[in-house]
């Protein structure tokens, strides 16, 4: 099983780096890939870059776009909004074609309180969405988030991807979101392992509760109580080959220093999934 290692922008947010320096120094960490937030991109467009030029800094340093993250509310139950979340999401599946990402991000944005939205409906939604950026050759990931009372478990995302048609749909899944939803890790052997297209790698404490902890409570791969070993063989078992994205929000971590981050998260990782 190889592996590819890259680093989600989110575990150095606060380092006060632009992108171009954050994607610089995550190459000489020696990450294969980052993934970018939509928000910083267009920061760095807003102070006069390109999307050529920032194509251009990922090529000079061999560094991958795989996943980009951004949040049109594709799944809102209101038509006004979906539409208005479709055109939004045209400009930003555009702009991973431009920087040739293969995938953007799809969590359920907008709907995490909605209990009674029916699965059948997310399900249409998200065809929509599909059928909207297919022209771009980027694909969407179906993202689950733990704390959301709506496709808030991969149990929900593998319903939501039967009824699109599991040959269609791709899915994110994530370690912290896995261990707030009961029985998410024992699902991921039910897939293929062409289903996932990547993986948010990160631990968490112990809690009498974990649905209390907050995504800054999430610690290093390895320094936790996460079942990372079962995990990695569960993932080399059905074939999986994407993608391990480093994926925190410590600010304690960052006061260290945003090249002492992505180090030590290279090498937790390493350490975890050799």
């Amino acid at each position: 099983m190889q592996i590819a290692y890259c680093l989600n922008t989110s575990t150095i947010r606060n380092s006060g780096l632009n992108v171009q320096e954050k994607i610089k120094i995550t190459a000489q960490a020696g990450y294969q890939g980052i993934e970018l937030w939509i928000n910083e991109i267009e920061d760095y467009l807003k102070k006069g870059g390109t999307l050529p030029k920032l194509k251009e800094t990922l090529d000079q340093n061999s560094i991958k776009l795989p996943n980009l993250i951004a949040f049109p509310q594709w799944a809102h139950p209101d038509k006004s909004i979906r539409a208005k979340a479709l055109e939004e999401a045209k400009k930003v599946f555009e702009m991973g074609k431009a920087l040739d990402s293969t995938y953007v991000a799809a969590p359920p944005m907008g709907i995490t309180e909605m209990v009674d939205l029916p699965l059948e409906n997310i399900a249409e939604y998200y065809k929509d969405l599909m059928n909207a950026v297919k022209d771009t050759g980027v694909t969407p990931l179906l993202e689950f988030w733990g704390h959301s009372k709506k496709l808030g478990s991969l149990k929900e995302a593998i319903q939501v991807m039967k009824l699109v048609g599991e040959s269609k749909v791709v899915l994110l899944a994530d370690i912290f979101h896995s261990a707030k939803t009961e029985g998410s890790f024992e699902l991921l052997a039910e897939l293929k392992g062409s289903q996932l297209g990547l993986l948010h790698v990160n631990d968490y404490p112990y809690a009498d509760d974990i649905r209390q902890l907050k995504d800054s409570q999430r610690v290093y791969p390895g320094d936790g109580v996460a079942p990372l070993g079962k995990i990695y063989e569960t993932l080399k078992r059905i074939g999986y080959s994407g993608v391990f994205s480093l994926e925190l929000f410590n600010e304690e971590y960052e006061k260290s220093g945003a090249e002492n981050v992505v180090k030590t998260g290279l090498a937790k990782m390493k350490q975890v999934f050799k």
